[in-house]
């Protein structure tokens, strides 16, 4: 065996599972073939790369004893590849690599792969699994219940991320200087609201129920209810707050800039405050940095602006956006096959793209990806 360059491949979730349940099955012949495939990735110079997203899919499973299982058998294998945070334990995931993304930049990396360059040096890891997950099983016997309380939020955000409840393209200024609404309008404009969610949420994912879906638009008005201005409040001013304590400067929000691009800015710095309590960075240093230089926003944003608009949208989805990001930090990473076009539309449309990710995959079963 000769691992002089090995290649890091990144299965998807849906592999890891097939692989794992399969090298656990009853069947014997079905489990000897999983419980080689570890050896024959090795055997051609691939290591399996395992995120947090990985494993959190993975573990929300019906079945507690399933999920257990799962682990074990990660825990055994002799050598994956991962990425962790300087000083940090386990597994990495996506704030991990948007966090040493901010390092590098303020450390002085001056483009896009000299960033990912740092990134990687800083971050990847290679050895055996049981480094990566740690040999306390409790552990994740105690995450997984968090985990699958997550899911009705990222099930909320994915099914009505294509839901505008205003026009995007207008001006700050265009906006603040619009009356604020009756209660009666209010109500209209809500009760409008609530119908186009509750329709998202029932067509995004076809195995979600009318209660589920419902629920989805319900938590999703009372949360605008509770950003809307009071009838005595000036709306200019309320705004200006808002945008402040998500992480912009008064100066920042200017009539000129359109309520698109100051979500995005706004979403950004959130995510920044973040990275600020992950690192020794302070937020007012981090604010200097602009989205367009990261790696992972450059890619989250090139597949939102060229990829397909996709009409059903499960709560995975939020997890295979998180692991797209992995296409700047892996040789070979293996995606779905509406990832994989949203990719290739990418590449030919984003050359800046092209050169800084690695290979994008795709394979219908496990023992593919070796190859």
């Amino acid at each position: 065996m000769s691992l002089i360059r090995p290649l890091i491949v990144a299965p998807d979730t849906s592999h890891w599972a097939n692989w794992i349940d399969a090298a656990l099955s009853v069947d014997a012949e079905r489990r000897l073939a999983a419980r080689r495939f570890h050896r024959q990735l090795l055997d051609v110079g691939r290591i399996p790369f395992l995120s947090w997203h990985h494993l959190e899919e993975m573990l929300c499973v019906d079945r507690a004893d399933n999920a257990a299982a799962r682990v074990t058998y990660i825990q055994s294998l002799p050598l994956v590849a991962w990425m962790q945070f300087p000083n940090a334990i386990g597994l990495g995931a996506i704030t991990d690599v948007l966090a040493a993304e901010a390092v590098a930049f303020d450390a002085g990396c001056e483009d896009l792969r000299a960033i990912r360059d740092h990134v990687r040096s800083q971050l990847m890891r290679a050895g055996p699994a049981i480094e990566a997950v740690g040999q306390d099983n409790w552990v994740w016997d105690v995450a997984r219940p968090l985990m699958i309380g997550r899911r009705p939020r990222q099930g909320m955000v994915t099914a009505l991320s294509g839901l505008k409840i205003m026009d995007e393209s207008q001006t700050f200024g265009q906006l603040a200087s619009q009356p604020v609404r009756s209660r009666e309008d209010r109500a209209k404009m809500m009760a409008v609201i609530h119908r186009k969610a509750l329709a998202d949420a029932q067509s995004a994912d076809p195995t979600r129920t009318q209660a589920e879906a419902r629920a989805i638009a319900d938590q999703f008005i009372a949360e605008v209810m509770a950003m809307m201005p009071k009838e005595d409040v000036d709306p200019r001013q309320l705004m200006i707050d808002t945008y402040v304590e998500q992480g912009l400067d008064p100066d920042e929000v200017t009539d000129d800039r359109t309520i698109a691009e100051l979500s995005t800015l706004a979403v950004f710095r959130m995510q920044l405050r973040a990275v600020a309590e992950k690192t020794n960075l302070s937020f007012d240093r981090l604010k200097r940095i602009r989205m367009e230089s990261l790696p992972s926003w450059r890619i989250a944003d090139a597949l939102g602006r060229y990829g397909q608009k996709r009409a059903v949208r499960p709560g995975s989805d939020s997890h295979d956006r998180a692991l797209a990001v992995l296409a700047a930090y892996t040789d070979i990473l293996y995606v779905d096959k509406r990832t994989h076009e949203d990719f290739r539309r990418v590449i030919s449309k984003a050359p800046e793209i092209s050169a800084l990710v690695g290979t994008i995959g795709k394979a219908s079963g496990y023992a593919d990806i070796a190859g």
